[in-house]
Order: C-alpha cells, then sequence, then structure tokens
C-alpha cells in the first residue's frame, strides 16, 4: 500500500510539473453578419465571407493564432469598441468621421461600387432619387446609410423605420412593409440575385457622398494602428486581398 501511494505521488508531482500548453493567441473581432457577400452566417452558426477571410489573414499578419469573433449589432459596435470589447471591428465599416474611433487605410476599394444604391421591389414604383418622395424606407442604425436617409427625410417627406438587420428589412420589402432601403452596390447585388423580385439603383443625391473605401475599426484608445495599417499594406502587396475579392465579389 506504501509503495502504491508513493507512486501516486511521483505521478502527482510529475504531472504538475509538467510545461502547460500555451493559450491560442486570439484576435478579438467584432462584426455584424447579415451583410452578405461580407459577413453572413452559415446553417451550423460559422461566419463566412469576404471580411471573415479577410480578419482570419490580417490576424495572422500580425502574430495571432486566429480569430475570437463576437457577432453583434451593427449599431452597438463604436459603444463596444470603446468599452474595451473587442481589440477591433471588421464590419464593412466606412470611415465616417463622425465615428469617435481610430480607421485603419483602407482594405478594400472598389471604384465601380457606392454605399448608397436603392434596394427596392420592381413594382414599387421607385426608378429614380424623386420617386422616393412620400416613402418608408428602412435604414440600419449606426450606418453611414442612416446618416444619408436622415440629411435627405424632410426633403422627401420619408418616413424612416430604423432595423439592426438588413435581411429583415429585405423580407419587409418583400412583403410591402417597407418601400426600400439604402446599402452598398455590393450587397444590393447579393439580394437582387437572390429575389428576382427585387431591383437596385444608384442613389444620387448630395446626401450620397462618403470616404471611400472600407477600414478596419479600432478603440479609439487602441495602439495598433501602425501595426494594422502595415499588415493591410502587406496582404495588398502579396495579392491576398485581391485572391479575395475574386472569390467573393467576381466569381
Amino acid at each position: 500500500m506504501k509503495k502504491i501511494i508513493a507512486l501516486l505521488l511521483v505521478l502527482f508531482i510529475l504531472v504538475g510539473c509538467a510545461p502547460k500548453q500555451e493559450e491560442e493567441k486570439l484576435l478579438k473581432v467584432l462584426t455584424s453578419s447579415g451583410y452578405p457577400p461580407y459577413e453572413m452566417t452559415k446553417p451550423d452558426g460559422t461566419l463566412e465571407g469576404f471580411d471573415i477571410d479577410f480578419a482570419e489573414a490580417l490576424a495572422l499578419e500580425l502574430g495571432y493564432d486566429g480569430v475570437e469573433w463576437v457577432d453583434m449589432d451593427f449599431g452597438g459596435i463604436i459603444a463596444a469598441l470603446n468599452n474595451e470589447g473587442a481589440d477591433m471591428a471588421i464590419a464593412g465599416m466606412s470611415a465616417d468621421p463622425e465615428r469617435d474611433v481610430i480607421f485603419s487605410i483602407p482594405y478594400l476599394v472598389r471604384d465601380e461600387e457606392s454605399p448608397f444604391y436603392v434596394l427596392t421591389k420592381k413594382d414599387s414604383g421607385i426608378i429614380d432619387t424623386p420617386t422616393l418622395a412620400d416613402k418608408i424606407v428602412g435604414v440600419q442604425i449606426g450606418t453611414i446609410q442612416e446618416g444619408a436617409v436622415n440629411a435627405m427625410k424632410d426633403e422627401l417627406n420619408l418616413t424612416i423605420d430604423p432595423r439592426n438587420d438588413i435581411g429583415q428589412m429585405v423580407q419587409e420589402i418583400l412583403v410591402g412593409r417597407i418601400d426600400f432601403i439604402i446599402v452598398e452596390g455590393l450587397v444590393a447585388k447579393e439580394y437582387v440575385t437572390q429575389f428576382s423580385e427585387l431591383s437596385m439603383f444608384l442613389l444620387e443625391h448630395e446626401a450620397a457622398d462618403s470616404v471611400p473605401g472600407v477600414v478596419v475599426t479600432l478603440p479609439k484608445t487602441s495602439t495598433m494602428k501602425a501595426a494594422v495599417d502595415a499588415a493591410i499594406e502587406k496582404l495588398i502587396a502579396n495579392g491576398t486581398l485581391a485572391a479575395l475579392e475574386t472569390k467573393w465579389f467576381d466569381e
């Protein structure tokens, strides 16, 4: 019995002295799914899309083992960042100067695209900016599109229906509870492809103006901007971002 006890003690000491496995070093990133082709949720609950692949590549370039994703409402991202909720946000975001955060250099600039496309039903009678008058418009809370709609609402007598989810608003268009929404061109194309009843056109209005490009968003206290910018430049130079554009936007 004493020998058994002694052996157990030795095993206990050896286990206690064994080197601990290092925990994975993960980059904590906020996003908001339901914004194809940038970020989408697969049936198994995992995320996919251009931003998802980009963030994984960026994390490796920054020396991390991978990404810890936090999927949340778009309108809450800025507050969460500045409350130390994550290292950064990657959510198809533009560098809106009204947002109290730090922006990286753009990781995506597509000259033919605009963040201001009208998405509506083909039979809605909405074909250009003047025909938006007296309509119900859905806006995603916290976006630059919401800012544009607020700037136009009095002139066009718009009724604004603010929501958190783009996909939900598309369904509301299809059943006739919302007349139109304003989204990025790439996103509008995704939904027009999915639903033959929908159409899209470029919004032409002075309110439809923004800083070009999609950026990584960092907390206002972050010290990562220089490293993130350098990593983005490397991913551009080595062709990683071009390959992701082809995969998600051009195929």
